[in-house]
C-alpha cells in the first residue's frame, strides 16, 4: 500500500512539474532555433549564443563559450561579444572586369577559430558565391573575384560576408558596389592605382 501511495505521489509531482513537456519552453526553444545570428539571438531574454557552435539555444550550449543577453550579469553579455563583421566607414567599390581581392574586418575573433578553413560568401547580381579565404590578424582576404556589371546602370550593389569552419557565420556583412569606368569614371575604384591581379 505505502509502495503504491508513492508511486501515486511521484506521477502527480510529474504532471504538476514544468520540465515534463513543458509548452512555454518548447516555445521559447523552438524561437531561439529560429535565430541565425548573435546579435538577433540574445534580443530575447531566454535564448543565448554558443559561438563555437555557431547556433542560438535556450541556454544549452553546454561547456560551449556562451553569449548571453545584455540583461545577464555574465562576462559576455550583451551584442558587443557576438563575432562579427566591422562594416566600413566608405563604401567598398570595386572595378567591372577587373579581379580583385576583397578585405573584411572582423571583430570578436576566438583563437580556436583561427585555426579552421575561412571563406568569404558573395552576393551579387542575384547570386551567391563562395571563394577560399585567409585570415591574418583581425582581417579577413577573400581569394581574388572577378564581378562584372554588364548593366546599363553606372553600379551594381552587392555584399560579402564571412564564414569560418567551412559554414559557420559572422554576423553581419560588408555591402560593395561594382563599377562601370565608362558610366561612372568618379568612382573610387576606377582611380585605384594598384598593380592588376593575374
Amino acid at each position: 500500500m505505502l509502495c503504491q501511495t508513492k508511486i501515486a505521489a511521484l506521477l502527480f509531482l510529474a504532471v504538476l512539474s514544468p520540465s515534463f513537456g513543458d509548452p512555454v519552453g518548447d516555445r521559447q526553444q523552438e524561437e531561439c532555433k529560429k535565430m541565425s545570428s548573435c546579435a538577433s539571438c540574445i534580443t530575447k531574454s531566454f535564448c543565448t549564443w554558443c559561438v563555437t557552435k555557431s547556433k542560438c539555444t535556450k541556454q544549452s550550449c553546454g561547456n560551449d563559450n556562451i553569449i548571453f543577453p545584455k540583461e545577464y550579469s555574465a562576462i559576455m553579455a550583451g551584442p558587443q561579444f557576438c563575432p562579427r563583421v566591422v562594416e566600413p566607414e566608405e563604401m567598398l567599390t570595386l572595378k567591372s572586369g577587373a579581379k580583385e581581392i576583397i578585405e573584411v574586418k572582423i571583430t570578436q575573433i576566438h583563437l580556436y577559430m583561427a585555426f579552421t578553413p575561412w571563406k568569404c560568401k558573395i552576393d551579387y547580381n542575384g547570386e551567391q558565391m563562395t571563394v577560399v579565404a585567409m585570415l591574418l590578424g583581425d582581417k579577413v582576404f577573400c581569394e581574388s573575384v572577378l564581378l562584372t556589371n554588364d548593366s546599363l546602370e553606372p553600379s551594381r550593389s552587392g555584399s560579402v560576408s564571412v564564414l569560418w569552419d567551412y559554414s559557420k557565420s559572422f554576423d553581419g556583412s560588408i555591402p560593395f558596389k561594382v563599377c562601370r569606368c565608362d558610366l561612372d569614371p568618379l568612382c573610387n575604384a576606377c582611380n585605384k592605382l594598384t598593380d592588376a591581379i593575374p
